[in-house]
């Protein structure tokens, strides 16, 4: 599968192109756009696959635990017949702003592309909350 990147380039939020593998939570992150490279600050590189990306976003582990039990509740009482997004509000550690607040979009299944999904995320400022 052909990931189009064009496409991924043109669009003014940071994307993240995820390979969906069902036999593993450790899922590796295949492309991210000029965006997220702008915003967010880390490559491909840096975020290899889900765990690394992360260790990056979420440094504390504390707040990477509570995030990561929060996911998996709303990943575990979403309806996909009336939803295609899970979505979260969240600090994330950037490369190189510091940390950020992000309104998170992770689709469930992508419809551009059979066997990934897409995250997008919308920054929402530097305001953090305790």
């Amino acid at each position: 599968m052909s990931i189009p990147k064009e496409f991924f380039d043109m669009l003014p939020l940071p994307i993240v192109v995820v390979k969906n593998i069902s036999d593993s939570l450790n899922h590796p992150l295949v492309y991210v756009n000029i965006r997220f490279k702008q915003i967010i600050g880390w490559d491909i590189e840096d975020i290899a696959d889900k765990k690394s990306w992360w260790q990056k976003a979420y440094p504390d582990p504390y707040y990477q635990k509570a995030i990561e039990n929060l996911w998996e509740l709303k990943m575990d009482s979403i309806d996909p017949e009336n939803n295609s997004f899970v979505i979260m509000t969240v600090n994330i550690m950037t490369k190189h702003q510091g940390i950020r607040r992000f309104k998170v979009y992770t689709e469930l299944d992508s419809v551009l592309m059979k066997g990934y999904y897409v995250v997008a995320f919308e920054e929402l400022g530097t305001q953090i909350l305790d």
